[in-house]
């Protein structure tokens, strides 16, 4: 059964998404499920200044400039959503509202948790995506995709291969039981067990997870992969390509600290430059 309600998060400050990330973004979309609906943020700036300084800078005016920015750039991504989503038959809805650029990962982590799962194109580079996908990981209480547009990437219609992380952590089963809509569609699967890296991550680890898939459907394969001391980060890219999987599935490790997140080296690896789409549960 695929998911029935997504939630597509779009920037429209500083940097508007690309439309290559928003394309990409929706057929993503479609082939994880039916009805998707388009969040783009329109940023607003209060100004706490005093009268004379903004006369000198023009503060206001620089700041209504940029608020006007934001505003045309959610409208002309909304309208590209609504076309492109209309076309695949997966359009749900569309939302903009107001907020200030610090309470955009808060807003979006609140509205997702009346979602089925949130994607967000991810750019490594932008301080925005970063803190709404940590938001949406950690306080959201829902499953998140992030996914690093890429014009090489044939456009998506279904879910080919489905690989799993899988080193029998409580946030693994979690993201497991997030992503069984797309393991039921998904025309293969595989668990991936990386051998001497985490104490629970053991031989054999695969084996009920394989009886416990199957109880739903889905007939899965086990692989062990010994990190032989390479970073988790770079196992998981070189398996994920070399199984040409469409999407990675893991649990997300971190806790916040100071309105700061304090994310595991796996989570801040493929965060920062995940391989293929990633569903990340916590």
């Amino acid at each position: 059964m695929p998911y029935k309600d997504i939630l597509l998060h779009l920037e429209s400050y500083p940097d508007a998404t690309s439309d290559l990330a928003l394309e990409q973004g929706v057929s993503l979309c479609a082939a994880l499920g039916e009805q998707v609906t388009a969040l783009v943020p329109q940023v607003s700036i209060p100004l706490k200044t005093n009268r004379l300084a903004d006369f000198a800078l023009n503060l206001g005016d620089m700041a209504r400039a940029e608020e006007g920015r934001s505003r045309q750039n959610a409208a002309r991504l909304l309208e590209q959503f609504e076309h492109r989503a209309t076309a695949l038959g997966v359009f749900g809805g569309r939302l903009s509202p107001e907020a200030e650029v610090f309470q955009i990962p808060e807003l979006t982590a609140q509205l997702a948790r009346t979602r089925d799962i949130c994607v967000i194109p991810y750019a490594r580079e932008s301080t925005a995506h970063q803190g709404v996908a940590e938001a949406m990981i950690f306080a959201s209480g829902r499953p998140v995709v992030v996914f690093r547009p890429n014009d090489a990437r044939p456009t998506q219609t279904g879910l080919g291969t489905v690989l799993i992380a899988w080193d029998a952590s409580r946030s693994a089963a979690a993201a497991v039981a997030a992503a069984m809509p797309a393991l039921t569609s998904a025309r293969k699967v595989v668990v991936l067990t990386v051998l001497n890296e985490k104490a629970t991550a053991r031989p054999g680890a695969p084996q009920d997870l394989l009886r416990h898939l199957a109880r739903h459907g889905v007939i899965a394969e086990a692989m062990e992969f010994d990190s032989a001391g390479a970073k988790i980060g770079s196992v998981l890219d070189h398996v994920a390509l070399r199984t040409e999987a469409d999407l990675l599935v893991m649990g997300a490790f971190g806790h916040s600290r100071a309105r700061e997140f304090v994310l595991g080296g796996a989570t801040r690896s493929v965060l920062e430059s995940p391989p293929v789409p990633v569903l990340l549960a916590h």
